[in-house]
């Protein structure tokens, strides 16, 4: 693999620095910033496809490590459905924007022309490739810390919103773990005009209230109604 030198080597090491990776190999980021038309057009020399596999399932297991020890107790399902949140090619194009990676990749002159640069697939996949670079060269730990720390605004968001959670589907869960009938949803209140309307939904487990929610529609409120009874059961 050959060595960056000069101005490239010092835009290497500043993302280095910037990632707080201090000590990975300038060689394999230049690596991950790579795409293969730039060795199509001026010869033969390593892309980020193969650090890019690698990266991908790094992410994913980074992702679910922290979702896991975050959130116990969710089921498989729940987890995907989190994880596929933060590893979307939309999530990691946004990261990549951040980062400010654009300028530094490494593209030939045809994919130049095209717009390749800001194309959100590329993006994502030298993210990708960053955390496999990452992984490769200085361990698990420090690839998982860096996921974290590139991830913090994304992972912040989800938890403070609540956009991980489907109540209504935990709250079934929820039951089925316990051999309950399914939870009931019963609309007890709707008023106001019909681009105003809200709604007041009551769940019922097994007959009995456990919970109301409201919202400015049904679903809205029975997902409220079904975080309600999960707080009453302690299960958020």
């Amino acid at each position: 693999m050959n060595e960056p030198a000069g101005e490239r080597r010092a835009e290497l090491e500043r993302l280095i620095e910037h990632l707080e990776v201090l000590g990975t190999d300038p060689a394999l980021i230049d690596r991950a910033l790579t795409h293969a038309s730039a060795g199509a057009e001026s010869g033969p020399s390593p892309d980020y496809e193969a650090l890019e596999f690698l990266g991908d399932a790094a992410l994913g297991l980074a992702i679910a490590h922290r979702l896991y020890l975050s959130y116990p107790g969710r089921t498989p399902g729940e987890y995907s459905r989190m994880r596929a949140q933060f590893v979307n090619q939309a999530c990691l194009a946004r990261i990549a924007k951040r980062l400010d990676i654009a300028p530094i990749i490494r593209l030939g002159k045809g994919e130049e022309q095209s717009g390749g640069r800001q194309r959100s697939a590329l993006l994502a996949d030298c993210v990708e490739a960053l955390i496999g670079a990452v992984y490769l060269d200085q361990g698990w730990e420090t690839a998982r810390a860096m996921v974290e720390r590139i991830y913090a605004e994304e992972l912040q968001t989800a938890e403070s919103s609540n956009l991980s959670w489907d109540y209504k589907s935990r709250l079934q869960h929820f039951c089925q773990a316990r051999r309950m009938n399914l939870p009931e949803f019963v609309v007890i209140r709707s008023e106001g005009p019909d681009h105003r309307k809200q709604f007041e939904v009551e769940v019922r487990l097994d007959g009995e209230p456990a919970g109301r929610g409201t919202g400015a529609t049904k679903k809205e409120a029975g997902q409220n109604a079904a975080k309600a009874a999960l707080e009453t059961h302690g299960q958020t």
